[in-house]
């Protein structure tokens, strides 16, 4: 038993230990192709580096100075970012190693999979005059060849690298040191623009501190200012509703008389809310002249424009001008002026300021006679509506069916005649019949002729809104839509000329 069990084993231990010894071969070739990529990507990176060094300790100090800047804007040198043309460089040589990498790889991983069917299956793909042996040794010189090739592209890199940062320094201090008078006269001049946009962008910054400011202290305000509007409307609200409660008691044959005189009040109260954030909204003037800031920033933007375009001096403008140091002088005293009046007279943006203080003293008195308009405008709302539904009632019991007379709507109308206030609903006024007529005549209004703002005179000056395009900012606010404003006064107008 023991002589069939020991070559068994042997046999066994013999196949595991080639299977191994294949495997590691496999991954020894493929592996090495990786670790010599890993090797050059290396190179690459330390051949960059020190560029970049030579780089940051001989020309990082200047690039960002005013010296810099005159060069480039004499011609002296181009306005090349040189660091930038290092990567590339770099970048471009990594890119061609790993392309010209991946075609090496790609043929690697080809001659092991024919090596591995002719292991499974005995049958040969390689080239009658090859092998496994051959093709993996051809695939490694050409890999030493891309190596040696490498190696000679990344020395070449850092050669010409320093020989460019060399030149570039030295070009510098060469014609630094032929063309100091130069140099100097450009010198106060680029000062100059540079201390004009200082200045603007200083001035700039503060009035934007100062509007973010006073808009806080705005909004704390506003928030005082609301709550007095949100008591006055519950007051009228209050009040109309007592007024509305002590009419319906008088007049309970009247069934529809609440109704009309509920929606007579939710009218009354919009128009209150919207007239009082009207007359709330531009409480203060601006603390600055916008039109002197206005001015200066046009003036700014075409010196910057001409002199320094993208960040960029323009010498051969500013040396060749006469004027180009008064103008600049000009222009930075007028911003200089004009922060230091502002900077005087916007010591204070607190709430509590005597400006918000008068601000709210002036307000209390608009607020009461508000108040006192839209009550007496509801008042006489009440009693019109109150007669005519009076007057349907009594149409109503007499019961008579007398035919109506043919309208003429084609009266004479003053030629200076014009439409100069808005009506209420169920208002009686001898200009409603001029407008039912007008109406008529544009075919938006087909009932009686007779200076009632009724419903169907209502839905007219509706049609009539829509048409005209006047509705444009309150579609959603259905309250509004018949509501004779300025706007809709004066297409009527116009349309009365014609």
């Amino acid at each position: 038993m023991n002589k069939i069990i020991r070559p068994l084993f042997v046999f066994v231990v013999f196949v595991f230990w080639f299977s191994v010894y294949a495997s590691n071969v496999q991954k020894t070739f493929l592996e090495t192709l990786s670790e010599e990529k890993i090797k050059i990507e290396s190179m690459f990176d330390q051949s960059y580096n020190i560029v970049y060094n030579m780089f940051s300790s001989s020309v990082w100090w200047f690039l960002s100075s005013l010296d810099y800047k005159w060069l480039v804007c004499l011609w002296v040198i181009d306005d090349t970012i040189l660091l930038q043309e290092i990567q590339n460089d770099s970048k471009n040589l990594k890119i061609w190693f790993l392309n010209s990498y991946a075609n090496i790889y790609a043929d690697a991983l080809d001659v092991e999979q024919k090596k591995r069917i002719l292991q499974d299956t005995n049958v040969s793909l390689f080239p009658n005059w090859s092998d496994y042996e051959k093709e993996k040794n051809r695939i490694l010189d050409s890999f030493n060849q891309l190596i040696t090739g490498q190696n000679n592209l990344s020395n070449q890199f850092v050669t010409k690298y320093q020989w460019k940062i060399n030149k570039f320094v030295a070009d510098f201090e060469d014609y630094s040191q032929r063309n100091k008078t130069l140099l100097n006269s450009v010198s106060t001049q680029i000062q100059s623009i540079l201390a004009i946009e200082n200045a603007y962008k200083e001035l700039t910054s503060d009035l934007l501190k100062y509007q973010m400011q006073l808009a806080w202290s705005w909004a704390k305000f506003f928030s005082k200012l609301n709550v007095l509007k949100k008591a006055s409307i519950s007051w009228l609200d209050i009040w109309f509703q007592y007024i509305i409660d002590r009419e319906t008691r008088r007049y309970r044959i009247l069934p529809n008389l609440e109704e009309e005189l509920v929606q007579q009040k939710n009218y009354a109260l919009w128009l209150y809310e919207m007239q009082f954030d009207e007359k709330t909204n531009f409480l203060l003037e601006k603390r600055y002249d916008n039109k002197e800031f206005t001015q200066i920033t046009k003036e700014v933007q075409s010196f910057l424009t001409l002199y320094y375009p993208k960040s960029k001096m323009q010498c051969s403008l500013f040396l060749n001008s006469p004027w180009f140091l008064e103008e600049a002088a000009s222009l930075l005293s007028k911003i200089n002026s004009f922060n230091q009046s502002f900077s005087s007279n916007n010591t204070s943006w607190d709430i509590k300021s005597s400006q918000f203080q008068d601000a709210v003293m002036k307000r209390i008195p608009v607020v009461i006679q508000l108040q006192k308009d839209i009550n007496k405008d509801f008042s006489d709302a009440v009693v019109q509506k109150r007669n005519h539904l009076l007057q349907l009632s009594r149409d109503k019991s007499q019961e008579t069916d007398i035919p109506k007379q043919e309208q003429n709507v084609w009266l004479d109308i003053s030629p200076t005649f014009k439409f100069t206030k808005p009506f209420t609903k169920w208002q009686y006024d001898s200009d409603i019949k001029i407008l039912q007529k007008l109406l008529n005549k544009l075919w938006y209004y087909f009932d009686e002729i007779d200076g009632l703002y009724s419903v169907s005179t209502i839905q007219a000056v509706h049609k009539y809104q829509l048409s005209k395009w006047l509705l444009k900012w309150y579609e959603k606010r259905p309250e509004t839509w018949w509501w004779m404003g300025p706007a809709t006064r004066a297409k009527l107008n116009k349309d009365l000329l014609q």
